[in-house]
């Protein structure tokens, strides 16, 4: 790990026009833009790579972006490194830069791994030798003429590039349908990672977070380690938490081509294993784990028809046992419900009001259909990501659509994309200039939000670029020759 480099990511803060158009245009500076870029300038190192992202700092997203020590990651050490061919390269970086003693299976605190990420692009910038741009800034359009992308970004300026990619990350929740609950609530928050989210509580009114995933969990730890006094409530349709980490043995790789195509029979089989394994002495969470590697071969095998059977019944009990919290985490959450801090609630609203003092939250429990009251002070919208692309706002996408250049696959959870990573336009015809990498690949992989996941993307998407350009700048060649 190189340190100490006096190359840089460079803020460009003034109008900046190149003389000939990027190489590559990555829009988006979260972990998927940022190994990205690392990985390019590994295979390449001439290349003229820039990033388009607002935020205050690259790398980071919304992921890693917390200062607060009480978030750790939900992964171990061990598996966090962000390069696929160099799995301890994270945890070498943790014993030489937060504590020798760090253990493999330890849970570090989210705020450790962005100072990690931001290691890692000072490596990158020096691997071309030369400080690097980044328009800290938002691409509102993208189009394409003559053989080259332009970027219209929010301040007016125009970045132009041969190929780009499009990282942006996961798309904000969309806001629950509850009669009374108007765009003008004063005392509702759409996003629970705004800087609103929890300003101005005064520690004795009682908040609700809609959603009980690991959103939730991260809002009810802060607010726990803040001495928060009021009462924490967490309302989800079926009332569960995500499953807790715990320490488990190998189980072999299970699924092939012969296992079944359903829903139904990949549950059957799922569960034949877990037995399996208790017999001989090893946790579910082992089996869980030996479905990661091919997850995306599981998932590119079900008919439609069956994706979206599973999206309907089986993701929310998937998501808590595949998407875990650190052992830690978990004791403090369930020692805040067993001292009533924290309440659990199965079931949905029905009514939303608010007034002066308060709002007021109509529920209907799921077991029993009764309704209950909650007087909140706060209402936070912890749900994840919009799971329907037909109702997001994003002027982006839009322009893409537009042109034709891309289009939503077919559950509408992200962008239609090849498995080399090559953007699907309306024809279905791949893109050789165009791609895509992390959440916005939901529709074709399921699972490409996770750090193991998203550095094989970002290793695998290099190598496919790189070859696309040699092909473009050959073809370039070969016709200034004629």
């Amino acid at each position: 790990m190189i340190k100490n480099s006096h190359f840089k990511w460079e803020a460009i803060a003034e109008d900046h026009s190149a003389d000939r158009p990027f190489s590559v245009l990555i829009i988006g500076g979260g972990f998927s833009g940022t190994v990205l870029a690392h990985q390019l300038l590994r295979r390449d190192p001439k290349l003229d790579i820039a990033i388009v992202d607002s935020g205050e700092k690259l790398g980071q997203g919304i992921a890693y972006s917390t200062t607060h020590r009480c978030h750790v990651l939900n992964v171990p050490a061990k598996g966090m490194s962000a390069l696929a061919d160099d799995p301890e390269h994270f945890l070498r970086w943790a014993r030489s830069n937060y504590d020798s003693n760090v253990r493999a299976e330890a849970f570090l605190p989210r705020k450790e791994y962005a100072r990690y990420l931001e290691s890692l692009l000072e490596e990158t910038a020096s691997l071309s030798g030369r400080n690097l741009p980044w328009f800290r800034d938002q691409a509102l359009t993208l189009t394409r003429g003559d053989g080259v992308f332009s970027a219209q970004l929010k301040s007016g300026r125009n970045v132009q590039a041969k190929t780009v990619v499009i990282a942006t990350g996961n798309v904000p929740p969309g806001d629950p349908s509850v009669p009374g609950l108007t765009d003008e609530a004063k005392r509702y928050t759409a996003f629970s990672w705004s800087q609103s989210a929890l300003e101005g509580l005064d520690g004795k009114g009682d908040v609700l977070l809609i959603g009980m995933g690991l959103t939730s969990v991260d809002l009810a730890i802060r607010l726990l380690s803040e001495r928060f006094a009021g009462t924490i409530h967490m309302l989800s349709r079926r009332g569960l938490l995500p499953q807790t980490h715990k320490p488990a043995g190998s189980w072999p790789r299970f699924w092939n081509e012969e296992s079944p195509r359903t829903v139904r029979g990949m549950l059957r089989l799922i569960r034949n294993q877990v037995r399996a394994a208790a017999k001989a002495g090893i946790d579910w969470r082992s089996v869980i784990d030996a479905l990661r590697p091919v997850t995306p071969e599981i998932w590119r095998s079900l008919p439609e028809q069956e994706r979206k059977r599973f999206m309907r019944h089986a993701r929310p009990y998937w998501d808590l046992h595949r998407h875990r919290v650190a052992p830690e985490i978990s004791e403090q959450l369930h020692g805040a419900i067993r001292d009533g801090r924290v309440r659990v609630h199965a079931g949905r609203i029905t009514h939303y009001r608010e007034d002066e003092a308060q709002a007021t939250v109509t529920l209907r429990k799921r077991r029993n259909e009764q309704s209950e009251k909650l007087h909140i002070d706060r209402v936070i919208n912890c749900t994840g990501p919009e799971a329907d692309w037909r109702r997001i706002d994003n002027t982006l996408l839009s322009s893409l659509f537009a042109q034709g250049l891309a289009r939503p696959d077919s559950l509408f959870v992200g962008l239609d994309v090849d498995r080399d990573g090559c953007m699907l336009d309306e024809q279905g015809a791949a893109s050789q200039s165009l791609f895509a990498i992390g959440p916005v690949r939901k529709g074709g992989l399921w699972e490409t939000t996770a750090v193991p996941e998203l550095r094989q993307q970002a290793s695998d998407l290099a190598d496919q670029v790189v070859r696309a350009m040699k092909r473009v700048y050959s073809d370039e060649e070969d016709l200034l020759n004629v």
